[in-house]
């Protein structure tokens, strides 16, 4: 049996105080994506920003691409001025990994969008966020519980027709919550597929093209109960045909 290739679009961060390379920014990722991934039989790989020119060659050595939380998305993309509620922002990564989404769905790649990776997802296809949940509704549902954050925070409403309903079989599932932003118009062929009791969007999936699937939760950062979203991931990714590499009987 063989592993499929994901590739995970990393975020960039400045150097700490210590570091010998104090000008060079680093490229990383939080292990809980490696690790949920790795339990479903893929092999992850950090991608690296590389020129327009190497992207597709790039792309397509993967059967799968990961966007991942982060920063948040520069309101610039979304056509908005920036609102004092909105984080910093880093336009390089916010540009290279929405030409990543546009590379992986041209040449039909399985796309997997947590947390920020949802709202890159939603502004690649026009769509637009609120800068910060207060700017959406004053209901009583913390966003974001960093007390929580790897354990259930809220609710979610699931959409009864939707892939994430075939995948967890049910209509409310418990989600954590690490957010501070979330999607407000959906973009193009963007399916609103589950929201909490603020009407917060927290799930969206692509109507055409091939399988994406967004989550404004991290389902790294949980239990065995959300391994089901990573498997359904690598299944697409296996499908894809591209597999190179041998999985460990």
């Amino acid at each position: 049996m063989s592993k499929p290739v994901i590739g995970l679009g990393g975020v960039l961060e400045k150097a700490p105080p210590t570091s010998a390379f104090p000008s060079f920014r680093r490229l990383f990722t939080n292990e809980g994506y490696l690790s949920k991934l790795q339990k479903a039989g893929a092999l992850p790989i950090l991608l690296p920003m590389v020129p327009p020119t190497d992207l597709e060659l790039l792309v397509s050595l993967c059967d799968g691409i990961l966007l991942p939380g982060g920063p948040d998305v520069d309101p610039s993309l979304y056509n908005q001025e920036r609102h004092e509620l909105c984080g910093p922002s880093d336009m390089d990564v916010d540009r290279y990994q929405i030409q990543l989404f546009r590379m992986a769905r041209k040449l039909n790649k399985p796309i997997l969008g947590i947390c920020r990776g949802t709202q890159l997802i939603n502004v690649a296809q026009g769509g637009t966020l609120f800068q910060d949940c207060r700017l959406q509704s004053e209901k009583s549902i913390t966003h974001p519980d960093y007390e929580r954050w790897d354990s259930v925070s809220h609710q979610v409403e699931i959409a009864p027709d939707s892939k994430l309903y075939e995948l967890f079989k049910t209509t409310t599932l418990g989600v954590n919550s690490l957010h501070h932003q979330s999607v407000a118009k959906p973009g193009e062929h963007c399916i609103v597929t589950a929201r909490s009791a603020d009407d917060s969007i927290e799930a969206i999936e692509l109507s055409s093209g091939a399988w994406c699937i967004g989550v404004q939760w991290h389902p790294e950062a949980m239990g065995s109960e959300m391994d089901c979203l990573f498997e359904a991931f690598i299944k697409q990714a296996l499908s894809q045909g591209k597999s190179r590499f041998p999985r460990t009987p």
